[in-house]
């Protein structure tokens, strides 16, 4: 079941029964939000035989759709060591694009987490977006904006997938076998983040993101640095985990602003954003969430992570 994401569906359903399909989506949002079960639904509303912008479940491509067995919808795996698009994974989207769909008038390219493309490859996937063959869709997730070119931007339709509400989120971890009492502590974790919540649940692992990062918060509201040095460089043999966490406390920090303006929270450490908004000034703030964005790209580029979490810790301090 799709939760919050009537906006999105009612923008392809129209599309497709107008026969006026744009040939780029991007789906932004934040990691668990359902940006991918969005994307095969999507595909379902494109590809569904019966051509009305809403899938039917019964007709064969929607049978396959559901079955991860579409021909035409093909999912672009990254190989790059860290997640990331190489230019050449996009390259071979370039040479397929050129044949023709096996079983409909469509075939859809779906590329996840575009925005951990390198600027190289993000330039030759720019290629194929600008003059696609009329055949061609592209489907993309992202969760941030912030780091994807302006030119591929420019030529896709942005499509914002907000966080469900709690009660939704508590009605599919409740039908998703989930015990109340569990669905609960994970909803005060992380709100109404399904995806989330459901790896919080499933992974104890998944717990470690949460702590870490109240830590991380902790540390710089009381101002204390080498505890914030410890927290930060604990995470150099993990990069993936170290990713999610920095992510996790731009959302902090973000949420700390929207605190000080009377904006919603939606981060996994919400009272404490709270008590940093108290702490610290909004300036202040903005500096740190430039900051840890600049640390996250320097990882990505697979610079010492311990040399950037190290240098990070004392710009955080000196904001602080």
């Amino acid at each position: 079941m799709l939760y919050s994401k009537d906006t999105a569906v009612t923008v392809i359903r129209r599309m497709v029964a107008k026969d006026r399909l744009c040939h780029a989506f991007i789906l932004c949002g934040e990691k668990g939000v359902g940006k991918k079960t969005l994307a095969k639904y999507m595909a379902a509303q494109i590809l569904c035989e019966r051509g009305t912008g809403l899938p039917c479940g019964k007709c064969k491509s929607c049978r396959m759709i559901k079955n991860g067995a579409h021909p035409d919808f093909i999912t672009v795996t990254p190989r790059g060591k860290t997640g990331n698009y190489l230019a050449d994974d996009l390259r071979a989207v370039i040479s397929d694009s050129s044949v023709a769909p096996n079983e409909g008038q469509k075939k859809i390219y779906f590329l996840p987490r575009i925005d951990k493309a390198l600027p190289a490859a993000q330039n030759v996937l720019l290629k194929i977006v600008e003059e696609p063959p009329e055949h061609v869709c592209f489907i993309m997730t992202a969760e941030t904006k912030e780091k994807i070119l302006p030119t591929v931007l420019s030529r896709a339709i942005i499509l914002n997938v907000p966080e469900p509400s709690e009660d939704e989120c508590r009605e599919a971890l409740l039908e998703a076998g989930i015990p109340s009492e569990s669905a609960e502590s994970a909803i005060a974790v992380f709100g109404g983040n399904i995806g989330r919540c459901l790896e919080y649940l499933g992974d104890d692992g998944a717990k470690k993101l949460p702590q870490t990062v109240g830590e991380i918060t902790d540390c710089i509201i009381s101002g204390d640095e080498y505890a914030l040095l410890r927290s930060l460089t604990s995470l150099e043999g993990d990069r993936e985990l170290c990713l999610d966490v920095l992510a996790a406390l731009k959302s902090v920090i973000r949420d700390a602003i929207a605190q000080k303006l009377g904006g919603e929270l939606y981060s996994v450490c919400r009272e404490r954003a709270k008590k940093l908004s108290e702490t610290v000034r909004r300036s202040s703030l903005r500096q740190m969430y430039d900051e840890i964005t600049a640390a996250e790209a320097k990882i990505n580029g697979n610079a010492s992570a311990l040399l950037c979490l190290s240098d990070l810790c004392g710009r955080l301090a000196v904001n602080r």
